[in-house]
């Protein structure tokens, strides 16, 4: 049985910034061989061979990519883009219209790969980040998960407007390197301290990358994977609104949050489970629901504090406040005003297949709502009764002090349950 390869329809160059200087000559050959080429007008000053059509980018990129993929269904269209097409480039976008096996990539050094080079710097354990065309939220959680990082810049996401981020968010501890026309004749590699970058003037060229080199071992703005109580702030009494440590613990634990998930904390208070759910799910959103107005300066600073830039305060009361949000992977509700039983109503109809709910009550009248709520609607519901006592000083002795005990309920949603009450027969 002989086997046939599948055409080329696009074959992807990686074009250096020195251009023709560190292309090989397989790139060379191919956009000299090619029928059509598309690029930016830059990339195809490197190639004054080619005399066929050329798509120009710069005519807006949905008209410019359409045309490509028109093109390529007679073959032999090249595609030309900066260093590496598969690190944060084209590549991926044409993967998610053509197979694998039409397109051919011919890459040249990234600017990841360069800037580390220039650095000096081992790159074996870097990670990865983009801010080109993207919301900077997120961007803090994500560089928990590291020590050294390439983060991609844009006209908007500048180094300075990056550097403030990081600044607002108590993330001031790193280095910054701004490389800049990395491979080109007019290379610049300057290093700068979180605050020299956020006030800088100096104004960087477009093509540019930040290393960012770690200069503190500690996480989330100091107060690690599981804050005490005393790192949050609270509004008077300063003994209220928070979900306590132990009992936190517990409902994470039952959260079973996972680094991509979206998680509802309802009745935020403190934002105290919204802030850890979100050090759990550093990749996914977190919307702490809160309707206490006194309540939102205080939780604005733990999100700031703990460096948990994908935490967002939702101003408003359940269920009305949640209507708008993405459907959740997780729902913590701490707090109901009186309407427990409508926010568990809309909880768990807008709950993922097998999503996770948590309820903590500490009053008889929330337990029975609850119970009764679950057995309604014919739910499993697990049930955890938390006595937890602390030790406090008496004398030159150690005493118990208890706590209010706390119910602690959990339910996770089949796929089968596909609204509240109603299991999917077929």
């Amino acid at each position: 049985m002989s086997y046939t390869p599948s055409p080329i329809s696009i074959t992807v160059v990686g074009v250096p910034e020195d251009g023709c200087l560190g292309l090989t000559s397989r790139a060379s050959n191919a956009v000299s061989s090619a029928r059509v080429v598309a690029g930016h007008p830059r990339h195809l000053e490197w190639f004054p061979q080619f005399d066929g059509l050329f798509l120009d980018m710069t005519q807006g990129f949905a008209t410019w990519f359409n045309q490509v993929i028109d093109e390529s269904e007679e073959g032999d269209v090249v595609v030309l883009a900066s260093g590496d097409p598969l690190f944060f480039g084209i590549g991926t976008r044409l993967l998610t219209i053509l197979d694998a096996k039409e397109l051919r990539f011919i890459p040249s050094q990234s600017c990841a790969q360069l800037a580390f080079s220039r650095l000096g710097l081992p790159w074996h354990d870097a990670r990865f980040l983009s801010c080109h065309g993207r919301s900077l939220d997120g961007l803090t959680s994500k560089l928990q998960q590291g020590d050294l990082f390439a983060i991609l810049t844009d006209g908007k996401n500048t180094p300075q407007v990056i550097a403030q981020h990081l600044t607002h968010y108590h993330e001031t501890h790193w280095t910054l390197a701004v490389c800049e026309q990395l491979g080109g004749l007019d290379e610049r590699v300057r290093r700068f301290d979180v605050a020299a970058l956020a006030c800088c003037e100096t104004e960087f060229a477009p093509l540019n990358v930040i290393v960012a080199i770690r200069g503190d071992s500690q996480r989330w703005g100091g107060n690690g994977q599981f804050a005490a109580d005393s790192s949050f702030a609270k509004r008077m009494p300063q003994n209220g609104l928070i979900t306590k440590m132990a009992v936190r613990h517990l409902a994470l634990t039952s959260l079973k949050i996972s680094p991509d998930d979206t998680v509802w904390d309802i009745g935020a208070g403190s934002a105290s489970v919204a802030i850890e759910s979100g050090k759990l799910c550093w990749n996914g959103r977190v919307f702490a629901i809160e309707s206490n107005e006194q309540c939102f300066e205080s939780i604005e600073e733990n999100i700031r504090c703990h460096g948990t830039d994908h935490v967002k305060l939702v101003r408003g009361k359940a269920p009305v406040a949640l209507v708008d949000l993405p459907q959740p992977d997780a729902v913590f509700v701490g707090g109901s005003r009186g309407e427990m039983v409508a926010i568990l109503d809309m909880a768990w109809q807008q709950l993922k297949p097998r999503g996770r709910l948590v309820i903590t009550a500490v009053t008889i009248d929330t337990v029975t709502e609850v119970y009764q709520w679950a057995k309604q609607h014919a739910l499993n519901i697990n049930t955890l009764l938390a006595n937890i006592s602390q030790t406090q000083p008496l004398a030159h002795y150690q005493r118990y002090q208890a706590e209010n005990p706390i119910h602690i309920f959990s339910l996770e949603k089949t796929p089968q349950q596909d609204c509240v009450g109603v299991v999917n027969e077929q």
